[in-house]
């Protein structure tokens, strides 16, 4: 007899919160409860709550060079944050910590609207 507890537990356990998490990915890009909505013109970007994200951690200093060239001309975006949204009950995503039951990893920018009339002067 070994003086090792059996982990067949933990390991089940470890299993079935990595194949929620790749359930949660699955389903931010898929089906009615996506992650806000595809760019039109650029896949893989997405639109949540006003700003540009991609799912995944991300090179924060070249997302913002990507999404400055996507953007408009009256919008811009001088920082990126890598942050972490689930699933809620009620089918919305919301921001959380990585270690919450289902929290996929996001690389999220920060765009703002030029000042017009700073730009003017």
């Amino acid at each position: 007899m070994t003086d090792h507890p059996d982990q067949t537990y933990i390991a089940i356990l470890g299993a079935a919160l990595a194949q929620a998490n790749l359930n949660a990915l699955i389903l931010a890009e898929n089906g009615t409860h996506q992650l806000g909505r595809p760019h039109p013109a650029h896949p893989g970007y997405r639109i949540w709550n006003g700003n540009l994200c991609r799912i995944g951690h991300h090179d924060k200093g070249a997302f913002v060079l990507e999404v400055n060239a996507i953007l408009p001309g009256r919008m811009y975006a001088d920082m990126a944050h890598h942050q972490h949204a689930r699933l809620t009950n009620d089918g919305t995503w919301t921001r959380c910590t990585a270690t919450a039951d289902g929290a996929i990893p996001i690389t999220l920018a920060i765009t703002q609207t030029r000042d017009q009339e700073a730009d003017r002067g």
